[in-house]
């Protein structure tokens, strides 16, 4: 197989449908497919014997990748020297995370997908995009269909404003709505109250300080903690104690709830929904009284 230049490599979709990796490999043997991207492994369960997931990066750096998979690690640093003994067909990474990787990533004799993913409806488009690369699977393309209307269907009927944090030892970042989180709020009709200037090394993040949380006065806070959830859940605790200048964040009128690591501290990608109806939930069930 002939590898994509670097150039290829850096556009916006990297559409790989060039006969080299699918159509010669059909007949003989199952599409073989590395993802740096978990939700695109989630993605492809029950599409049939003409695709094999070989290769994924992990969820959550405590828990590994599946039996029979390669663990290729950290989905930010992946493991290179495993994705290439995967002997992938296709490889598929997120165009953000994994661009300055391209050089690397194309020296790989395979056919390689860059995708963004970065809100609700790119993560969708990139999932079809996956689709027209393997030659258009039916099951997916009809997941994605159902996705997008589970999502759909989720409205807020009053205005809330919320903050998202990701919280990580030592710190927390606001999600704008260039991140999947922020961006699912907004669209069910959320107000995302995230302000400030983004990370460099996390697009989309903005790090918080005392003189910014000491203006928000959010309706709702939500916590993905990466890390030990507890120590990072009391880290949360002790900033927003009385007097502080996150004070503001313990009296959000729904309180500061933490999210399902399961669910929220990756893209879920066709999960989205259930996403969206879990955030809704936490307005709709709650008495407004709720702390940490």
């Amino acid at each position: 197989m002939s590898s994509l230049s670097l150039r290829s490599v850096l556009g916006a979709f990297v559409v790989c449908l060039t006969s080299l990796c699918i159509a010669s490999q059909a007949a003989s043997e199952p599409i073989r497919v590395a993802t740096l991207f978990p939700f695109v492994e989630d993605a492809l369960a029950g599409s049939g014997d003409k695709i094999s997931v070989v290769a994924s990066v992990r969820r959550s750096m405590h828990v590994p990748v599946a039996e029979g998979v390669v663990d290729l690690g950290n989905p930010h640093s992946p493991n290179f020297e495993k994705l290439a003994e995967s002997r992938a067909h296709l490889v598929i990474g997120d165009r953000n995370i994994h661009g300055r990787f391209a050089e690397a990533i194309a020296r790989l004799e395979a056919e390689v997908l860059l995708l963004d993913a970065s809100s609700v409806e790119g993560t969708l488009r990139a999932l079809e995009s996956v689709s027209a690369a393997l030659g258009g699977d039916a099951v997916l393309t009809k997941k994605i269909a159902a996705a997008r209307s589970a999502i759909d269907a989720v409205k807020l009927s009053d205005s809330v404003s919320i903050l998202a944090l990701f919280g990580s030892p030592g710190s927390f970042f606001a999600t704008s709505d260039r991140v999947w989180l922020g961006d699912l709020a907004t669209r069910i009709g959320f107000e995302n109250v995230a302000v400030g200037e983004e990370s460099h090394r996390f697009p989309g993040l903005v790090p918080v300080s005392d003189e910014i949380m000491a203006l928000m006065r959010p309706d709702l806070v939500v916590l993905v903690a990466h890390g030990d959830p507890e120590k990072i859940r009391a880290d949360l605790i002790r900033k927003t104690k009385r007097g502080g200048p996150w004070v503001g964040l313990a009296r959000a009128r729904y309180g500061i709830r933490i999210l399902d690591p399961a669910l929220f501290s990756a893209n879920p990608g066709l999960e989205m929904g259930r996403a969206a109806k879990t955030l809704k939930s936490l307005v709709q069930n709650s008495d407004g009284n709720s702390g940490p």
